[in-house]
């Protein structure tokens, strides 16, 4: 709390505990990193609740592989998709590419891994199937219209590849472009600089528009709404009730979304030097003391 409170200005955030309400730089674009997932979540739940989507269709993991461009999800050799498919019992190299394209996964699993792992492949597999009218469908209903959707292939290639454009169609049409990315993967990592310079250009939002998302995931009465709280679900639990959780992870930025009961806060700051606490422990310490938390930000609540 000693850094929020010398940051005040870095920092974003919604809440609503059922009895207060907590709104502060609520309108700020700030940096989203895997945050805007819940939209390609309810996308996909929304097609299976429809019956557009069969949860248990078997899927080559070949096709999934194709829109991970080898890194940009966590350290080489333990990143997300790596992590993914080694819970799925599917072996892999060292850039986290399946050894046997053929294998098959569940399309839930592929679901479920974006959530649970936070795999960077998934959503735009998800997005390929769906098409983008359906992310835009998805992100309009739970109360996000204009949501900053983009390819998370694409955003990692511009890392090395800045100012292209069509990078995920590329990546996954033309197998020369794909070698010269792994070139580039093994080669001399992009500077520091050079990282947080690309961070700043990836995809915004705001704390309120993230923060009427997952109110919406939380309590609208939709069997959409229903099967996307199973998935944001990880077991956790704070006085019987679920903790919905879904956060996002860039240099210098950290955001997360969360609800319990009904309660709900959406949160993104910017800057160096916090603490590295667990986002969802964080999130549910907020929202059991709302007003302490408003307190220490030196926040005024609102009724």
């Amino acid at each position: 709390m000693t850094w929020f409170a010398e940051h005040p200005d870095d920092v974003s955030i919604v809440a609503d505990d059922g009895r207060h309400h907590l709104a502060h730089h609520a309108d700020v674009p700030r940096v989203l990193a895997s945050t805007v997932k819940v939209v390609h979540l309810l996308a996909y739940t929304t097609a299976v609740a429809e019956g557009g989507l069969d949860p248990a269709e078997p899927v080559r993991v070949g096709d999934w592989d194709a829109f991970h461009p080898f890194e940009g999800d966590g350290p080489r050799g333990a990143g997300a998709h790596r992590r993914a498919l080694t819970a799925l019992g599917v072996g892999c190299d060292e850039f986290g590419v399946a050894h046997d394209p053929g294998r098959t996964v569940p399309l839930d699993a592929i679901a479920t891994a974006m959530i649970s792992e936070s795999d960077n492949a998934a959503p735009d597999y998800l997005r390929a199937r769906l098409g983008d009218d359906a992310l835009r469908v998805a992100a309009a209903g739970g109360g996000w219209p204009g949501a900053d959707l983009r390819w998370f292939c694409g955003e990692t290639l511009r890392s090395y590849f800045p100012g292209e454009t069509d990078l995920t169609e590329r990546f996954t049409g033309d197998p020369a472009f794909r070698r010269e990315v792994l070139d580039r993967v093994r080669g001399e990592p992009i500077s520091e600089q050079a990282e947080r310079a690309w961070t700043r250009g990836t995809a915004r939002g705001t704390a309120a528009e993230l923060f009427a998302f997952h109110r919406h995931l939380a309590t609208a009465d939709t069997a959409a709404a229903g099967l996307a709280r199973r998935k944001l679900g990880s077991g956790a639990r704070y006085e019987g009730e679920p903790v919905l959780f879904k956060g996002g992870v860039l240099p210098g930025n950290r955001a997360f979304g969360l609800s319990i009961g009904g309660a709900t806060l959406a949160m993104c700051y910017t800057g160096t030097g916090f603490p590295d606490v667990p986002l969802a422990a964080f999130g549910v310490a907020i929202l059991s003391d709302l007003p302490a938390f408003a307190r220490d930000l030196g926040v005024r609540l609102e009724p």
